[in-house]
């Protein structure tokens, strides 16, 4: 079931964060692929939207071609509220589509494995949902300086919640093309922060959330989303 107030066209409270692709055409273990794709999911919290819980498939498609192979369209829709937010939640979609998918058995260590050849095709897009329970743009007196709210009361937690999805995705991204062996096309940016506590909660950072990249000893950046 979709999560009623997840509106795609309302930019004000809806913000697109990052999306990726990713088509693999070879030999792969498709079970295995979902297992993993799935196990990440529910390890960083990203549950059902109606439950909270697992079940966070909210399409399955399957149809059988004339030469026995299958075409697939599996679609997850997931949420995550990161440190028991109030007011900001991630929202996570995640679409798999198969062509040609079919049976192969392939060798391992001399022994004959089960596996499936074929094109899949993996699509995600992460957003966050400012105001996810309109709590704030409904109140009796906030609803008046709504904007002056976000503009300066929740800037700081605004950027790093934007940001930390941003890494999110493209971790998730990360272990999908590490899986099926495939190059990424930069690498993968690192940053330390405390992901427990977040910044804006500590004294040194009231006024700027600070993201510092290990990888050269720089400030990170903001980045725009790659595939």
């Amino acid at each position: 079931m979709p999560d009623k107030n997840f509106d795609p066209t309302d930019g004000e409270h809806i913000l697109e964060i990052a999306k990726f692709e990713v088509e693999h055409e070879d030999v792969l273990h498709l079970k295995n692929l979902y297992k993993l794709i799935h196990n990440w999911l529910m390890t960083h919290n990203f549950v059902s939207l109606e439950d909270n819980d697992d079940k966070i498939e909210t399409l399955y498609f399957e149809k059988v071609l004339g030469n026995g192979n299958k075409e697939h369209h599996i679609w997850w829709r997931t949420h995550h509220v990161p440190n028991g937010s109030k007011y900001f939640k991630y929202y996570l979609k995640f679409d798999f589509q198969t062509l040609n998918m079919g049976k192969k058995e392939t060798m391992y260590k001399g022994q004959k494995l089960k596996s499936n050849m074929g094109d899949v095709i993996m699509r995600c897009s992460t957003y966050l949902m400012i105001d996810y329970q309109k709590k704030l743009r409904t109140h009796a007196l906030i609803k008046y300086f709504y904007r002056a709210f976000l503009t300066y009361i929740y800037k700081d937690q605004i950027e790093y919640f934007k940001t930390d999805l941003w890494i999110k995705t493209h971790k998730l991204q990360d272990v999908i093309k590490q899986y099926l062996n495939l190059k990424t096309p930069e690498t993968m940016p690192e940053y330390f922060y405390d992901q427990a506590t977040p910044p804006w909660t500590k004294e040194k950072y009231k006024n700027k959330a600070k993201l510092i990249k290990i990888k050269n000893g720089k400030r990170g950046e903001k980045r725009g989303t790659n595939n």
